[in-house]
């Protein structure tokens, strides 16, 4: 069995689209690890509501120059790193795919660059409100991966049906620069052509999947359920989106009193100074946040717990989740999910399902039993995931136990995972040494 399923993972990863994503996020991981320390000082140290900057009453001990300093400074590389991620993916998905065919990597990079502005450009226009920018800022986000990865990788499949073979060289004559220019003209044309119906079909249809409003929409129906099989049901379906590279990592999902029924929560618990009888025990805000994503680090802090702790015989692995453990302690994990991989990578397909609707079925037993008060109070922005549900009971040491044997539980579960992502790693190397 274990050897089908390593057989049918090695097939998927061969294919060429899986071959393209692979390299173009190794190469994006720089600016997703970069990406998420600046978004860690913004969300945990330069905002108001953050759990850093009020452990240390940074509204006293810091001087409003220094703390506008850095929340101009932090808010300006997020922007330029995940708020414009889309257009990179975009370049090296394209690059990647014609140089896998030896076709022109280059021009094929910058069609998709201008393929993807002109759909953030329709996008824009299409939306009544739009952004003071003239290009969507939401296409252009990290959040809309897959939209990214799929136009780089059909401009680079177009140069390789209609581009004619390219060979680079150390340095070239302007004549042959001039000549590459015009024989990547065709290819370039019809990839344009394309972006120009793509950008038409956004505009007239307004399709909201791409842009992650359909995430959004979930997100609010997770929180706002108190029906466990709807909350289980819709969890699923985000973490598809989330895993395909729709959507943002489950951080988005707060436990914060915005609903009808997290207030009457709210208000229950401080009128008789407890929790443990609300009208709403499982309400998806008080599940998915605090335990079945622990916000949002749950899968992602874990297994770089484990790859620090047992994968040794992988250096770049464990630099990577070395690179990301910071970051990945208070909520901001694009980095590791990114330089990972863990989307779009099939090793990761069914951990990434699995492991959060465990975590929410536990919590809702050990909820339903009175071992543990259901989270009511909101948490600030960047508490670290384990202790989410300290904070959001006011401060019940039974949940902290709960968490973190959760926690370690979730360990203990990705460790097949490692295990095959291993065996997978290893026997692909071999196979691409024996296609040289």
């Amino acid at each position: 069995m274990g050897d089908k399923v390593v057989g049918f993972v090695l097939r998927v990863r061969r294919l060429s689209i899986f071959r393209i994503i692979q390299r173009t996020l190794m190469m994006l991981m720089p600016i997703a690890i970069v990406g998420s320390y600046f978004e860690l000082l913004r969300d945990a140290v330069f905002s108001p509501d953050s759990f850093i900057y009020n452990i240390f009453s940074f509204d006293e001990t810091m001087s409003d120059h220094l703390w506008y300093a850095g929340a101009f400074i932090s808010n300006g590389f997020v922007r330029v790193t995940f708020g414009l991620f889309g257009m990179y993916t975009a370049y090296f998905a394209a690059r990647y795919t014609a140089r896998l065919y030896k076709k022109d990597s280059t021009l094929a990079g910058m069609t998709a660059v201008i393929v993807i502005m002109f759909c953030a450009y329709a996008n824009n226009v299409a939306n009544s409100a739009g952004d003071r920018s003239p290009f969507s800022s939401s296409i252009l986000k990290i959040n809309a991966l897959l939209l990214a990865i799929l136009i780089g990788y059909v401009v680079g499949q177009i140069f390789h049906w209609l581009g004619k073979d390219h060979q680079p060289i150390s340095f070239e004559h302007t004549e042959r620069i001039r000549q590459r220019a015009w024989n990547s003209f065709l290819p370039m044309s019809v990839s344009l052509g394309c972006g120009m119906v793509l950008g038409i079909i956004i505009y007239e249809f307004q399709i909201k999947i791409i842009n992650s409003d359909t995430f959004k929409t979930l997100v609010v129906q997770v929180q706002g359920s108190n029906n466990l099989l709807e909350i289980l049901a819709l969890l699923l379906v985000v973490m598809i989106l989330s895993w395909i590279g729709i959507g943002y990592p489950l951080s988005s999902i707060s436990n914060a009193a915005s609903g009808a029924a997290a207030t009457a929560n709210l208000n229950y618990a401080l009128r008789h100074g407890s929790a443990w009888n609300v009208p709403h025990r499982f309400l998806g805000s008080s599940l998915v946040y605090p335990y079945g994503a622990m916000g949002g680090a749950s899968l992602v802090l874990a297994l770089i717990v484990l790859i620090l702790l047992a994968n040794k015989n992988s250096k770049e692995s464990e630099n990577i989740a070395k690179a990301n453990l910071l970051p990945a302690a208070f909520n901001s994990t694009w980095g590791f999910m990114i330089g990972m991989p863990i989307i779009l990578n099939p090793v990761f397909f069914l951990s990434m399902l699995i492991i959060p609707l465990i975590n929410v079925l536990l919590a809702a037993g050990a909820i339903a039993i009175h071992l543990i008060p259901p989270c009511v109070y909101p948490v600030l922005k960047g508490t670290p995931g384990i202790l989410i549900s300290f904070f959001g009971s006011n401060g019940n040491w039974m949940n902290l136990v709960f968490s973190i044997l959760l926690f370690i539980f979730d360990i203990v579960l990705l460790v097949p995972t490692t295990m095959l992502g291993q065996k997978i790693e290893k026997r692909l190397k071999e196979y691409e040494q024996k296609a040289k």
